[in-house]
């Protein structure tokens, strides 16, 4: 990541710019991709519930002609001619008109073979093995009788849909005759009803109005086919029954023998089947795969085009910037404008490019008249120093005169003038000797002590002077005049304007990263914020004020914005403090 931040960061402007229109755009084509796939997903959607809606059609058909069947069953189970004629048979057995019994059975089956029009065969089986069949006596052969008899026994009259042994066309629909006479429900014979199942699909599809000609339609019972004859990818289908959570309609896509299909699976909950509905899908996908490759190109193009024309405006538009770096350049270089970057007026442009070059071309002039006029000033600079240099004897003139001062006091026994005209020298010489604005904090406090001696020659007993400093100093180095203009300030405001006794203290400690210098004074305090309305112009600076601002600036401009003066009020006195960091030590 960090590497693709630099590698951007030193990309031109123009590359830049470029770089993003491409990610945009590339953003944009996954959009549309996105947007196809989400559209084709619906299409599908859609596709699926339209034929969903079919098939649920062709099942509710299947179930209701299933139920017909069932009903033609219930008939012949309760038909008076068919349970006299089916009890006499069952209990005379050796009878000699049993002939006729079964002629009359046959004759009354006769009116119920044209109930249903799917109805193929009607085939009663007594227990003795015979057959009394309305139809192909052969279509009960095609189903396996052991299973179907035991099946049909175990539901003792219910009945059951029963696959041929072989997939095919024919299903039958069995169950038991019982006895109905005084409800002995005895076994009387079997029933089997064979169903055109072929025929009933075939009906059920066409009535939907909507399955295509083209599709396959496969009838299941567990893992046997039921329809059609021939097998449509069975291993499939399995897999596809197998692998679904519940008895809902599910539908996939999948490419079988090279093509697409579009298969839906179902549930006949009435016989207890599954179904699969296979329809041809490489028509549809193709005019979905036709629709995307027209959007695609159609999208593409437009890109192209975009691009083209974005990337020749962008060159038109940094032109004028290349031109005003090669302006900087040369300027920089001392040389003059190029002739054909010079003959474009932008003077009359309005946009950020002509401002561009208007202000560089403002700021250029305004070079050349501060550099004339910075070399006027040196002219000027240079006279000024040889002036103070010739002016030099005034400070040795002043010196001088108060060496004179003291060297008279001390001849007429006056100690105390002759002591406070040698403080004043040293505040003078250290006021304007020197250009170091860092020094010991050794000469600091010679000069406190200096302004001191004066002060306690002026105010005598009223003042009370307390120094708690640490043994080695030497290493400490603090900026010039930062402790003697906090006492004055202190000495002003705590005795110029009262007769009362002034303590001040200035303590210097010793931290884990600075060194804290405290001046304490008795006698006053400070607002809150004092400095910040010094400094907003709320309360006026004058005198000592002043300097407490200079103060505050110096050490910022040293040592940072996390220095500088503070103030506050504790323990009855009036508290300003500053801190020196130790890396500043020496």
């Amino acid at each position: 990541m960090k590497r693709c931040t630099v590698w951007f960061n030193n990309l031109s402007l123009y590359k830049k710019i470029l770089t993003v229109f491409l990610l945009a755009l590339f953003t944009l084509c996954l959009t549309i991709l996105i947007s196809i796939r989400i559209l084709t997903h619906r299409y599908n959607e859609v596709l699926y519930q339209a034929n969903a809606d079919s098939l649920s059609h062709v099942t509710t058909y299947l179930e209701s002609e299933m139920q017909m069947v069932e009903n033609v069953t219930d008939n012949i189970i309760g038909d008076a001619v068919l349970q006299e004629n089916l009890s006499f048979l069952k209990e005379k057995p050796y009878s000699d008109r049993r002939a006729l019994a079964k002629r009359d059975i046959y004759q009354q089956l006769y009116s119920y073979i044209y109930q249903s029009r799917y109805v193929k065969s009607i085939n009663i089986v007594l227990d003795d093995g015979s057959n009394i069949c309305m139809g192909r006596s052969d279509d009960i052969d095609r189903f396996n009788r052991m299973e179907l008899d035991q099946a049909i026994d175990s539901l003792k009259g219910k009945a059951i849909w029963y696959s041929a042994i072989e997939p095919g066309d024919d299903t039958v629909c069995a169950r038991q005759i019982l006895k109905l006479k005084y409800l002995s429900l005895k076994k009387l014979a079997g029933l089997y009803v064979t169903v055109d199942m072929e025929r009933m699909i075939e009906d059920g599809l066409k009535s939907s109005g909507s399955l295509a000609d083209n599709s396959r339609f496969v009838l299941m019972t567990g893992e046997k086919r039921i329809y059609p004859e021939e097998s449509y990818h069975q291993e499939y289908c399995l897999e596809l029954i197998a692998d679904r959570q519940d008895r809902g309609n599910t539908y996939t896509i999948a490419s079988l023998d090279h093509k697409k299909e579009f298969i839906i699976t179902g549930y006949i909950p009435y016989a207890g089947w599954d179904y699969l509905y296979f329809r041809d899908y490489n028509p549809l996908f193709n005019n979905v795969r036709l629709i995307t490759m027209q959007i695609l190109l159609f999208t593409f193009f437009i890109i192209l085009v975009t691009a083209i024309l974005v990337n020749l405006l962008f060159r038109y538009i940094f032109r004028h910037l290349d031109y005003l770096i090669e302006k900087i350049q040369r300027f920089g270089n001392g040389e003059a404008p190029d002739l054909s970057i010079k003959s474009y007026d932008y003077e009359n442009r309005q946009d950020e490019i002509g401002q561009l070059h208007r202000s560089f071309d403002e700021m250029t002039h305004s070079v050349k008249v501060l550099r004339d006029e910075n070399y006027d000033k040196q002219l000027l600079l240079r006279d000024s120093t040889i002036k103070m240099l010739q002016q030099q004897i005034n400070p040795h003139f002043l010196y001088n005169t108060l060496d004179t001062i003291n060297w008279m006091a001390q001849k007429y026994g006056a100690d105390d003038i002759s002591m406070m005209v040698r403080s004043l020298g040293n505040l003078f010489r250290a006021s304007i000797a020197g250009q170091k604005d860092i020094i010991p904090l050794s000469d600091e406090l010679e000069v406190l002590n200096d302004y001191i001696r004066i002060q306690e020659m002026r105010f005598k007993d009223r003042l009370n002077f307390e120094l708690d400093i640490p043994e080695n100093i030497s290493h400490i180095f603090v900026p010039k005049l930062c402790i003697q203009p906090l006492v004055e300030n202190a000495l002003k405001h705590a005795m110029e304007a009262t007769d009362e006794m002034c303590c001040i203290r200035v303590t210097i400690k010793e931290m884990e990263l600075d060194y804290q210098i405290k001046v304490s004074n008795t006698g006053s305090s400070f607002e809150p914020d004092l400095l910040s309305k010094i400094e907003s112009r709320e309360i006026l600076p004058q005198g000592s004020g002043v300097g407490l601002v200079n103060i505050n600036s110096r050490l910022k401009l040293l040592y940072g914005n996390n220095y500088g003066l503070n103030f506050y009020n504790k323990n009855g006195m009036a508290v300003v403090m500053l801190s020196i960091p130790k890396e500043q030590e020496v």
